[in-house]
């Protein structure tokens, strides 16, 4: 499930600085349309660091399309900044072990939410060509 928290939003001045032309990132693929990378991330970082968590480290999550239900690997629970959702109808849904959806979420952008990321997850809905971009920090790996 998710939980917003009522934390301070990243500047506009350093979100309209950030690179968006995702093919200059250096990326980690984690599948066909989720992919993680710390490039370009020196301002933000150091940002979140001063006024979030100093414990963290910040980078980016770049999805393309939809993300098929599944556990995320090497992390329980994920700190997630959505920047740009992917289009207006991209909703994340929660599961249960027998993958019946119990919950879903449409995130809002520009506000902090706390992410489980250790339950069955999806992200569906992605409008062709759009781009789902979030700054993460990972709260407690495995």
């Amino acid at each position: 499930m998710i939980r917003y928290l009522n934390l301070p939003s990243i500047p506009v001045d350093i979100v309209s600085r950030l690179n968006y032309d995702f093919t200059q990132y250096k990326t980690k693929p984690l599948s066909k349309v989720y992919m993680w990378s710390d490039d370009f991330n020196e301002e933000v970082n150091r940002w979140c660091q001063q006024h979030i968590c100093d414990t963290m480290y910040w980078g980016f999550q770049i999805m393309t399309g939809d993300q098929p239900m599944h556990k995320d690997m090497g992390t329980l629970t994920k700190l997630i900044y959505l920047i740009n959702g992917g289009g207006n109808n991209v909703y994340t849904r929660f599961y249960d072990d027998d993958k019946n959806i119990t919950h879903s979420f449409k995130i809002e952008c520009n506000r902090w939410h706390v992410l489980k990321a250790d339950s069955y997850h999806s992200v569906d809905g992605f409008e062709p060509g759009q781009t789902r971009f979030s700054l993460t920090g990972r709260i407690f790996p495995e």
